[in-house]
């Protein structure tokens, strides 16, 4: 399920999501098109994806000046960020793909979709946690790939359609 609606995320049309009804056409084309398979595409449920465009975070993005999507990294660190006991001076190649950024003002937004199932807020707050240095990893790379400020990391858990700031 994670898998399917990370493609449909990246190959939806962004332009045809302010309906449940556009949505699911658009899981027939990608299906059509081969961009997902017919079990991926039954697997998404395009009530959650509107969900999240009508959100005050999917609104935002589809306003935004640039959203790029699947952006993939690769970028040398220190290692002591990650390894504290390495020797000084080595370094590590960390490697990634953003699910989605989205730029306006001078300024970048971080997403990363999740399909845990999560129900209570606690469960939320836990979850979001544990994924925070995996957005903090994402923020890094793309402040010094595009030299543009990271100002805002969301996670957005698509089964309760929750955005979570981290």
């Amino acid at each position: 399920r994670g898998t399917a609606l990370h493609m449909v995320m990246q190959y939806l049309n962004y332009g045809r999501t302010g309906s449940f009804g556009e949505i699911a056409d658009e899981v027939t084309r990608l299906v059509e098109g081969r961009d997902i398979t017919p079990q991926q595409g039954n697997a998404v449920n395009p009530a959650d994806i509107l969900a999240f465009f009508r959100s005050e975070l999917g609104l935002r993005l589809r306003r935004s000046r640039r959203v790029e999507r699947e952006f993939k990294f690769s970028l040398l660190v220190p290692a002591a960020d990650y390894y504290p006991e390495s020797e000084p001076g080595e370094e590590v190649l960390l490697q990634g793909v953003v699910d989605l950024f989205a730029v306006a003002d001078g300024r970048i937004t971080v997403v990363d979709f999740k399909t845990d199932h999560v129900f209570t807020p606690q469960e939320i707050t836990d979850r979001a946690e544990r994924y925070r240095p995996q957005l903090e990893a994402y923020s890094l790379a793309l402040t010094r790939v595009l030299e543009i400020p990271v100002t805002r990391r969301v996670l957005y858990f698509l089964s309760p359609g929750k955005a979570v700031d981290v």
